[in-house]
């Protein structure tokens, strides 16, 4: 069993979500709506930016190629449901629960301010590992967001085969996505997350491929990749072009370095 040829993913634009956290870190004293946390998070609407995004990501598919996928899916959040309506591409959606945001708990429905005085210890436990570490009654990157995308991963293995498609979703699936598809490590996966040069923006688009790009070859698996910000190219990673995904091994010596950043405690 092979995967799709092209598997693109669509990050949702814009949402009222990504105001108030905007707002939140920037404690600037502006008013959040008190309604923001009386409504779960799965009920957040794009903002007018965000719908523009959608369309300019729409308008680059269509320029790229890529108005005719065979499959579509997409999360159910309606941030999602509202981008994948807004690229346009005329589709039959598969609205599919696996490929929504990670689960918060209800850690997620808390200000800042009930966050710090209920949980003053979580802030430093995320400092230590963002792929390890789970909201309080939500669920980590490594454990639940990994086993719904690898249950992914089987259906594509058993029903798309050799197709086009795309799904629109959220940054912390495509980043899980590219945990698994890139064959990160964890150290490698935090570096990667804490760079600039690879933030996942509102409508980022991520395209790999079984398609060499230069000799049109098709390989086994999904060697090749690259992200375009449609309404912002100087925000593409590598100027949008195409980079061969390397599949790293590591010698004794190499595991012997990484383990021994870390003085032994007895």
């Amino acid at each position: 069993m092979v995967m799709p040829i092209d598997l693109v993913f669509v990050r949702h634009g814009q949402s009222e979500a990504n105001v108030v956290q905007k707002i939140e870190k920037s404690r600037t004293g502006e008013t959040v709506p008190e309604a923001f946390y009386q409504r779960h998070d799965s009920l957040m609407r794009l903002t007018e930016l965000g719908v523009f995004q959608a369309q300019a990501a729409g308008d680059w598919l269509r320029a790229n190629n890529f108005a005719d996928f065979d499959y579509h899916y997409v999360s159910p959040h309606l941030r999602a449901c509202e981008t994948a309506a807004n690229l346009k591409l005329n589709a039959e959606w598969r609205v599919d629960d696996r490929w929504r945001e990670r689960d918060w708990g209800h850690y997620g429905m808390l200000t800042p301010e009930q966050k710090h005085d209920r949980y003053p210890e979580v802030a430093e436990s995320r400092e230590l590992s963002e792929w390890y570490w789970h909201p309080p009654g939500g669920e980590s990157l490594a454990t639940g967001v990994r086993s719904r995308f690898e249950d992914i991963l089987d259906t594509l293995h058993r029903e798309v085969q050799g197709q086009p498609v795309i799904a629109v979703t959220h940054g912390e699936t495509i980043r899980v996505a590219q945990f698994i598809l890139e064959r990160h490590t964890p150290a490698t996966w935090e570096i990667m997350d804490g760079s600039e040069n690879f933030k996942v923006n509102n409508c980022q688009i991520l395209h790999y491929s079984r398609r060499n790009p230069e000799t049109g070859e098709i390989a086994n698996r999904l060697n090749w990749m690259r992200s375009i910000c449609p309404w912002d190219e100087t925000k593409s990673w590598a100027n949008g072009e195409w980079a061969e995904l390397q599949y790293k091994t590591f010698s004794d010596a190499e595991l012997l370095e990484g383990v021994e950043i870390y003085d032994r405690l007895f």
